[in-house]
């Protein structure tokens, strides 16, 4: 994460951005301070949209002006580029009777914020059934996304590692990254927990592609909670605590569904922490019905040994087995066991395979 000298003075800004009592004074600001932490934050694009139509516009500089609305348009080319290839990506997948539900920034972009273009990405999450993953890759492999790894044992994969990442191999899409996930969580702990079902049934149809999903906000909400305490648990991005705002605020935000899935998906930690601090950070709106409700809670212990599980840093692997394994009953013990084994046999052979497809010329 970015965590420059300047952060708090992002984040105080885009606070009072956010809350309508202050947006006609925003605070006094060292705009080439807050335009640099803003860019690192990936903020410019949402920054403009939302300062442009308020009355605090006519306090910035016209050089900061002028920046402000280049960065925006900057973004605003990318953002169709790459809404062009999802809607080619979702084409392919359709055409291969693959569902396929937006995950991230590709499902927020059109979920909470005004436009895509507010919300940048530099890749696509989407989750597809887990019996359709041949089909998928099959699909992709048309538009030269070359799978990484050992794609073939699909079905080990599916079991404990519920992702593909598929790296595309065209000149004008080079190194673009696709990730298929057929789980909402990848620690194992929660792909036996979280009922995919459940996801599918509560989502809704994407207007103007065919074929593709969003989730429904309760999910968005979980998900961006969860995927930042498991897997970054380290980073404080102001991107994903705007996300998490951008949530909280929509008018259809079920917060009793929210707090229903997070204690039978075993999320209380996570959800009560995030979404905490967005209200503290950014004055996020939170029900005090709400808050109390997660005051109340005591999380199970399984959900604290898993914060932070996912992050990628050295030693984590064998605390992740650990982990895992202690929170798992002796049936689902004996199958990890099994997977353990089986990729602590290819994980060379897979290494290599991987490594080589990076390697490959272009097509």
């Amino acid at each position: 994460m970015h965590e420059g000298p300047h952060a708090m003075l992002a984040q105080t800004f885009l606070s009072a951005l956010l809350n309508p009592l202050s947006s006609e004074a925003l605070p006094l600001a060292d705009w080439d301070a807050l335009v640099s932490e803003l860019r690192a934050h990936q903020l410019t694009p949402f920054v403009y949209a939302r300062l442009r139509a308020s009355p605090g516009w006519r306090s910035v500089p016209l050089p900061v002006q002028r920046v402000l609305a280049e960065d925006f348009q900057a973004h605003s080319v990318r953002t169709y580029l790459m809404q062009t290839e999802l809607a080619a990506i979702a084409a392919a997948l359709d055409e291969a009777g693959v569902p396929v539900l937006l995950l991230k920034g590709a499902a927020l972009g059109r979920l909470v914020y005004v436009s895509p273009a507010e919300r940048p990405i530099g890749d696509f999450d989407l989750l597809i059934p887990a019996n359709r993953l041949e089909a998928a890759r099959q699909a992709l492999e048309q538009r030269q996304y070359r799978a990484q790894g050992l794609f073939w044992m699909a079905r080990w994969q599916q079991r404990y590692r519920a992702e593909l990442p598929l790296v595309c191999r065209a000149p004008d899409r080079q190194n673009l990254l696709v990730e298929l996930h057929w789980s909402l969580v990848e620690l194992p702990y929660y792909i036996d927990r979280i009922p995919m079902a459940e996801i599918w049934q509560a989502s809704e149809p994407v207007a103007g592609l065919p074929g593709a999903r969003l989730p429904d906000p309760a999910t968005a909400l979980l998900h961006s909670c969860a995927h930042w305490a498991l897997h970054h648990s380290q980073e404080q991005r102001l991107l994903w605590l705007l996300d998490v705002d951008r949530l909280a605020r929509c008018d259809r935000l079920d917060w009793d569904r929210v707090l229903d899935r997070a204690t039978r998906w075993g999320l209380q930690l996570a959800l009560r922490t995030i979404v905490l601090q967005a209200e503290e950070k950014l004055g996020s709106p939170v029900p005090a019905a709400v808050r109390h409700t997660m005051a109340h809670w005591q999380p199970a212990p399984v959900e604290t040994a898993m914060w932070g599980l996912g992050d990628e840093r050295p030693g984590r692997t064998r605390q992740r087995i650990r982990t895992t394994w202690a929170a798992m009953d002796p049936s689902q013990r004996r199958r990890y066991a099994a997977w353990l084994a089986l990729r602590g046999v290819l994980w060379y052979p897979e290494s290599l395979a991987r490594e080589s497809r990076w390697k490959q010329p272009n097509n």
